[in-house]
């Protein structure tokens, strides 16, 4: 393209996008709908009568919305640290030897970045980018373009979607590896891992993708739902996954099981899964009060979002659909669209997923995880795969909308989630359990009510951005202009998030983390203790590379300990922990040489009062808005103890707490939105700190962080 041509379709795009961006809204049909107040008969999860889940593919959280306002996406305040100082965005590039590569922008105005092409999405290379939770080898499995990401510039319309519903920025796929087995556990709660059915599924090689494969023989959620008299329907433009444009692209993953292929012409699972139903019938049930109470929406190829194809298709499929379900404007005020992607491609992530532990030197479970680990192998791929025992959940965030009269106004829900979350929610709903959940993903995971507000007020909606000139855009765009590429060099020149916070749902997180020092055992125990309504994962990270990333689950209501090691010579330590929603608790010091012969502690190396001494527990006071933070000296002499507000603005404060004494500092966060940040260090001791973030949960909704403000490269 010379300059001029490449000047005058810059120009165009420009016009394009900013005339997108500026029009007026959906059809005005479509704004009455979207404006009409939730069914409200009893204020609770019954007034919802139709769900509606849309998975389209393959984009991870930060790729799509991690420059939202508000979400835990490029500000993070607590991204995890590589080896060293630098945290998990600089990654090692693809070459080693040419140093790290920070995310960067796929400018769609440009480059050709709308159609970008997949990234290697598969379990053994997944898994080795994790690294056992180091997190640290993206760019080498993946390539440098795992890096990158798009802007609301790019992506208009599902930004719009974002600031008129509710985003879930802890919604994580269900597995580290592609679309099928991420699709079975959405239709089906499981990918088989005893083998009994015909699985485990840990890749795409099944009868829908290698026909002649056997069929699955494990019950599917939906021949749940006909059991139990619940209607539900598959919608696809037809049933060829080799048409682009009026196909299912092969995502019916119930045409693996031998129930459906073998069920008879006008069988209710024939009729129901296996015909095309396209967003013209869709539209034309919802019309006439015919929609059923549980539906799977299916994209051809050209619309699911997949990188080989473009966002801006993706997003005229969803305006359609979003239109066919609000054309009823009383049937839309009892439906819940859940609007999700199946698995990240290989695009980056910067949250690593809750995994269960393959072993006790990797961590602990108060639930079994025999059945979350990789042991059994599918015979039909032998030699391909080993029993590897590496853990099937969970994988890397992807983005999850809940478009719904119950879930207006730009929330977000910061709770842990899955694609077993939508059946739960369902179970909810409708009472049909699916016993193929592993009880360690009930554990972790939520159903998804969090994330609705079945009060009765009223929120008016944004603008939603017209779709209906994406497609000829995004197409020019494809055609005419270069290729994206990686940045070469250190060159960091990521963008940070939109500023500003948003309402924040309130989540069933309460827990704690306490340590208590073994100067005998030269040993730092730590307990989790979870008093909250939810199960929740916890991962802890040592400062000294040698150590492997340690994996905790702990059920609500439960609790458990484990042993973490310190520097043989020096006795120091250094663990940082990591939970749901920025649940972040960091303990650094050391702790003295017990005498040999006696097992006695010695005096501190200066002659005062050595660390170990000092105990500090945590606790909050939620109604009040209250953190508070109890500090015991049990030492002969006194402790020089300065408390610092890392974040919020609170004054440092300075205490002298004597031999044998206590004292239980309060700190009011209620101007925080209930977010803290509090350091305890001792004068003296430089390598001492305990430091305790997160957010108090109150049972009310919130904001989300008001400090996270710019990225993070280099760790504290």
């Amino acid at each position: 393209m010379n300059q001029s041509t490449r000047r005058d379709f810059l120009n165009r795009t420009a016009r394009s996008a900013a005339a997108l961006t500026a029009l007026a809204a959906l059809p005005a049909s479509i704004r009455k709908a979207l404006a009409v107040s939730a069914h409200s008969a009893s204020g609770t999860l019954k007034d919802v009568e139709h769900i509606v889940v849309l998975m389209q593919e393959n984009r991870s959280f930060d790729h799509y919305l991690g420059h939202l306002s508000g979400v835990r996406g490029y500000n993070d305040r607590f991204p995890v640290r590589l080896a060293g100082k630098q945290t998990v965005w600089m990654q090692p590039r693809s070459d080693a030897f040419q140093g790290t590569i920070a995310p960067f922008h796929l400018d769609t105005r440009t480059t050709s970045a709308q159609c970008i092409g997949d990234l290697d999405h598969s379990w053994r290379k997944t898994h080795a980018a994790f690294n056992d939770g180091r997190y640290d080898q993206w760019p080498r499995y993946k390539t440098d373009m795992t890096m990158g990401y798009h802007l609301r510039q790019d992506i208009p319309f599902h930004y719009a979607l974002a600031d008129a519903f509710t985003v879930c920025d802890h919604y994580f796929c269900s597995m580290p590896g592609p679309t099928h087995p991420n699709r079975l556990f959405l239709m089906t709660g499981t990918n088989d891992p005893s083998g009994k059915g015909g699985g485990p599924l840990i890749d795409n090689r099944d009868l829908v993708d290698r026909p002649g494969l056997p069929a699955f023989t494990w019950t599917t959620y939906p021949e749940r739902l006909e059991k139990a008299g619940i209607s539900w329907q598959i919608y696809q433009e037809g049933t060829d996954p080799h048409d682009n444009y009026e196909g299912n692209y092969g995502l019916n993953v119930l045409a693996n099981f031998k129930n459906f292929v073998k069920a008879a012409d006008g069988s209710a699972l024939h009729r129901r899964a296996m015909t095309a139903r396209p967003l013209a019938q869709l539209a034309r049930d919802v019309k006439n009060n015919a929609l059923p109470q549980v539906s799977w929406l299916l994209p051809p190829a050209a619309f699911c979002e997949h990188p080989r194809w473009t966002p801006a298709y993706g997003a005229n499929y969803v305006a359609r659909a979003l239109d066919a379900l609000t054309a009823n404007p009383e049937v839309w005020s009892k439906t819940v669209l859940f609007l999700m992607y199946d698995e990240n491609d290989g695009f980056f992530d910067h949250i690593v997923p809750p995994q269960p532990p393959g072993d006790q030197r990797s961590g602990k479970s108060t639930v079994a995880v025999a059945d979350e680990l990789h042991t059994v192998v599918n015979p039909d791929h032998k030699p391909v795969y080993q029993a590897d025992n590496l853990p099937y959940g969970l994988g890397p965030r992807v983005p999850m909308i809940v478009i719904s009269p119950w879930s207006k106004g730009g929330f977000v829900c910061s709770q842990v989630f899955d694609h077993t979350s939508v059946i739960r929610f369902i179970e909810q709903r409708f009472g049909v359990i699916e016993p193929n959940i592993s009880a360690w993903r009930r554990a972790v995971c939520g159903d998804l009510t969090a994330a609705l507000d079945f009060s009765t007020r009223h929120i008016d909606l944004p603008p939603l951005p017209d779709t209906r000139g994406y497609r000829a855009l995004a197409d020019e765009q494809c055609r005419s202009l270069a290729k994206p590429q990686a940045p070469a060099g250190n060159e960091i020149a990521f963008h940070a998030q939109e500023p500003g916070t948003r309402p924040a749902r309130p989540i069933p997180y309460d827990f704690r983390v306490t340590d208590t020092v073994n100067i005998k055992k030269r040993l730092l125990q730590l307990e989790f203790d979870n008093r909250g309504g939810q199960g929740a994962h916890f991962w802890a990270y040592s400062s000294d590379p040698a150590q492997a990333p340690r994996r905790y689950t702990v059920e609500a209501g439960k609790s458990l300990a484990d042993d973490f090691p310190v520097d043989t010579g020096s006795g120091k330590y250094a663990w940082t922990v990591y939970g749901p929603n920025g649940f972040v608790r960091i303990f650094n010091g050391w702790m003295r040489v017990p005498d040999a012969a006696s097992g006695v502690a010695a005096a501190a190396v200066n002659g005062g009062p050595a660390p170990d001494m000092l105990t500090v527990r945590d606790g909050y006071r939620n109604q009040a808005g209250v953190f508070l933070l109890e500090l015991n000296n049990r030492a002969a002499e006194p402790l020089f103890i300065v408390l610092t507000d890392k974040a919020y603005g609170a004054p440092p404060r300075e205490l002298t707490l004597l031999p044998e004494s206590g004292f239980v500092s309060e700190w009011d966060i209620a101007s925080n939105h209930h977010w803290y940040d509090i350091s305890v260090t001792l004068v003296g001791h430089a390598n001492y700190e305990r430091r305790y973030a997160g957010h108090m949960e109150t049972g009310h909704g919130s904001r989300t962080d008001p400090a996270a403000g710019a990225p993070v490269l280099v760790a504290d």
